[in-house]
This record gives structure tokens, C-alpha cells and sequence, in this order.
């Protein structure tokens, strides 16, 4: 039996390796899509053989699985921490959500290239949905207590309709931002976008109960 210390260096060392595995599957995926991405490119951005991929991951998409968890749990630990101040309105929410994807953009980068990939892969398209899912959950969740004085139905069906909104906006904000070299008037884009979800946010109960929205207070 190998001495503790021999099992323990072999186990740093394959953490090392799957780290850099991720961190180069990462970079690469994010720029050249999953399709464009070879296992033989990753194993040597990573410095690493190709079969330590296969033996660490299985397959390219256990990879591609391994990376969406690493970026969306960094992605959505973000978020969270901007979403959950307390006493935050939801155009602080939309607003400061905005700013961490932009300040850390792999995330959407690499999500969006495998919408737009359009992957034939059942798995790879079950991956995506599942992130989008829980974005869309997660900007819900920080909607929550906007919607507090809804029935149980109500709020469930708005806050869908919320989120689905939300999301949208997220990402023309963020593509809008990539494609502008200069990176102009940030702010005053997301200052009419915050405006039109709080609008959106404010009208949506009535699509649901029929009755027209209180007056907004200015």
C-alpha cells in the first residue's frame, strides 16, 4: 500500500491538472465555440495528454459540464451577493446583476456561443437549458420580495414572466456592451433598461388578474 504522503501528492497534482483542464476548456470554448474546440487544442493549452481529459472528464461533453458548473456557480455566486443587499430596489438589482456579468463576461460569452452554436447534441442542449433555467430562477428568486403582496398563483406566474424579461435584457445589454469598442454610456443604457423592467415589473400582475396596476408613485 503507497504511504499517505505519495496518495496525497497524486491527489494535489490530478487537482492541479483538472483545474488547468478547465481553466484552458474554458478559454477555448469561450472563444472558438464547442464545436470549433478539439480535445487535442484543450490537452495543450492545458499541457496535459489527451487521454488525462478522457480519464478525468469522460468525455468532451463531461467537460463542457464541468466547465458551465465552474463559470455559472462563479457567474450566479456574483449575482447573488448583488442581489441579496438588503434594501436594494430592483433597478439596484438589474443594475448591479449588469455590471457583474460585464465585469466577468465568460459566462454569457460562453453561454451564448452554445445557443448560437445551435448543437445538434441532446446532452449539450440539455446543458444549456438547465443554465438557463437556473438564471432564470435566480433572477426570480431576487425578485421575490417585489412581489410580496401577490396571491401564491399570482406571484409564481409573474415572477416567471419576471425573470424570462429580466434575462432578456441581461442579454442585449451584454451583447450591446462586447460589440461597442468604446464601451460608451454603460450607465445611461442600463438606467433606461432598469426603467423599463421596473415598468414591465410594476404591469405584469395585471396581465394575470385582470385589473389595471396602481398609479407609480414618482
Amino acid at each position: 500500500m503507497p504511504p499517505a504522503e505519495h496518495t496525497d501528492g497524486r491527489r494535489r497534482r490530478g487537482a492541479i491538472s483538472r483545474s488547468a483542464i478547465v481553466d484552458a476548456a474554458t478559454a477555448l470554448f469561450s472563444t472558438r465555440g464547442y464545436a470549433g474546440t478539439t480535445i487535442s487544442a484543450i490537452a495543450a493549452a492545458a499541457d496535459v495528454h489527451a487521454g488525462s481529459l478522457y480519464h478525468a472528464f469522460g468525455s468532451k461533453q463531461g467537460l463542457l459540464s464541468a466547465v458551465m458548473a465552474t463559470v455559472a456557480d462563479r457567474a450566479f455566486a456574483a449575482v447573488k451577493a448583488v442581489t441579496d443587499l438588503p434594501r436594494a430596489t430592483v433597478a439596484d438589482r438589474l443594475r448591479d446583476t449588469a455590471h457583474a456579468l460585464i465585469d466577468d463576461p465568460v459566462f454569457l460569452r460562453l453561454f451564448l456561443l452554445l445557443a448560437l452554436e445551435n448543437v445538434d447534441d441532446p446532452e449539450v442542449r440539455a446543458l444549456v437549458d438547465g443554465v438557463r433555467r437556473r438564471a432564470r430562477a435566480a433572477v426570480a428568486d431576487a425578485l421575490l420580495t417585489e412581489l410580496s403582496g401577490l396571491d401564491a398563483a399570482t406571484r409564481t406566474a409573474v415572477t416567471d414572466v419576471a425573470g424570462r424579461i429580466a434575462l432578456i435584457l441581461l442579454d442585449g445589454i451584454f451583447v450591446s456592451h462586447q460589440l461597442d469598442s468604446e464601451h460608451a454610456e454603460l450607465d445611461t443604457t442600463l438606467h433606461l433598461v432598469t426603467a423599463i423592467a421596473e415598468k414591465a415589473l410594476h404591469d405584469a400582475p395585471a396581465l394575470f388578474t385582470g385589473h389595471s396596476p396602481p398609479p407609480r408613485t414618482p
